[in-house]
């Protein structure tokens, strides 16, 4: 009776806070699939439910050795913790059965003495933290914000300033490999184009380079998807993207995003590479892709496998799935019979994500609300 007992106290103990409650001064060590920064544990929940494959985290406000605002993704295979441990200033708890920013209120509400550092993407003058976020909201471009109060005493002349800033919002597949007998693509969803004539393929410039200022590098499959995410990026201006045929050294597949205040860039001859405009000076609007790219495989990131009799009907599953971006599928011929017609559904953290938080006291930084709305229903 006593072991039953003990038993039963070490299972309440285990899935504690699997109803979605957060768990103050608890730490779930180890498991660690990923480390990201969030604005409080409430956000960090959210983002493990969206994660392919967060099934717990552990988020840690203040520690000696961890960056403050860390939130630990884990993963154990029966969604469970191997240990839980009492340590102050950390907050665990468990991924939600669905994730909708709408029903959280981590995204509507505003971090006071919280900066969220850089991705600026222009400065506006406002009265108060809420017109600041109000104007963030009302910009299409805007993701989240860093408003500056009267009180600071740092830069006198930034009192008032309302920072609205954007992160890279299409996905970008962490890994791209050159694979025969595979086939990756994107999910087409909530597509639109506009007219784009015969003058396009003139906004890509094979072998050439255009040299730095670069304000971030992501992977891309071509130099069209590679172009899109510049094009959906506010303050890309042009991009230059390392083909598949590159052979100096590991940088295939790369994307550099750049910009400056002067144009247009310089210009080198490099073979292997390709260069090129964002389609938002051209007045052109493109917000996926519907193309497919035979031979290369995103590995990582699934969501699920299935099988599947095609690629299109692959795409098309991928499609069907609100939280699945991109996907690759194995056709008939591949060497590993057990994997023929597999049909891997893959996803990367589509939330808006403030690159780096720091305490910052007499500012005020918070999310756009339009954005999560969009992020919701897409």
């Amino acid at each position: 009776m006593k072991y039953f007992i003990l038993l039963q106290a070490f299972l309440v103990c285990a899935t504690a806070g699997l109803d979605g409650s957060l768990l103050e001064n608890v730490d779930f060590p180890g498991s660690d699939i990923e480390r990201i920064l969030a604005p409080d544990a409430e956000c960090c929940q959210i983002y493990c439910t969206a994660h392919f494959r967060c099934t717990f985290f552990t988020f840690v406000l203040k520690h000696p050795n961890v960056q403050s605002y860390s939130c630990f993704l884990k993963y154990t295979s029966n969604g469970l913790p191997i240990q839980r441990n009492t340590l102050a200033n950390v907050v665990s708890g468990f991924r939600l059965s669905t994730v909708d920013p709408n029903k959280h209120s981590c995204f509507r509400k505003t971090y006071k003495d919280v900066d969220f550092l850089g991705s600026d993407i222009r400065a506006l003058i406002r009265e108060n933290p809420t017109e600041c976020q109000d104007s963030c909201t009302d910009s299409p471009d805007c993701q989240f914000f860093t408003y500056v109060t009267e009180q600071y005493n740092r830069a006198p002349e930034l009192r008032k300033m309302c920072f609205q800033k954007f992160a890279t919002k299409l996905p970008s597949p962490p890994v791209i490999n050159i694979l025969g007998n595979v086939v990756s693509g994107f999910s087409p969803r909530d597509c639109y184009d506009s007219t784009c004539d015969s003058s396009c393929p003139e906004f890509l410039i094979p072998n050439i380079d255009f040299p730095g200022n670069d304000f971030e590098q992501v992977l891309a499959p071509d130099a069209e998807y590679c172009q899109l995410i510049c094009s959906n990026h506010p303050r890309c201006q042009y991009f230059t993207f390392v083909t598949a045929d590159w052979t100096a050294d590991n940088r295939k597949f790369f994307c550099y995003l750049k910009s400056s205040a002067t144009m247009p860039p310089s210009i080198n001859r490099l073979n292997n590479v390709v260069s090129g405009f964002s389609l938002r000076s051209f007045g052109i609007k493109r917000r996926c892709s519907d193309h497919i790219f035979k031979g290369l495989d995103f590995p990582g990131n699934d969501r699920g496998v299935v099988k599947a009799n095609s690629y299109q009907q692959c795409q098309q599953l991928c499609k069907e799935d609100t939280l699945c971006q991109f996907f690759t599928y194995v056709n008939g011929d591949y060497s590993n019979v057990a994997q023929r017609k597999d049909c891997y559904t893959k996803s990367v953290i589509a939330l808006p994500q403030p690159p780096q938080i720091n305490d910052l006291k007499d500012v005020v930084s918070g999310f756009s609300r339009i954005q999560l709305e969009d992020s919701a229903t897409g």
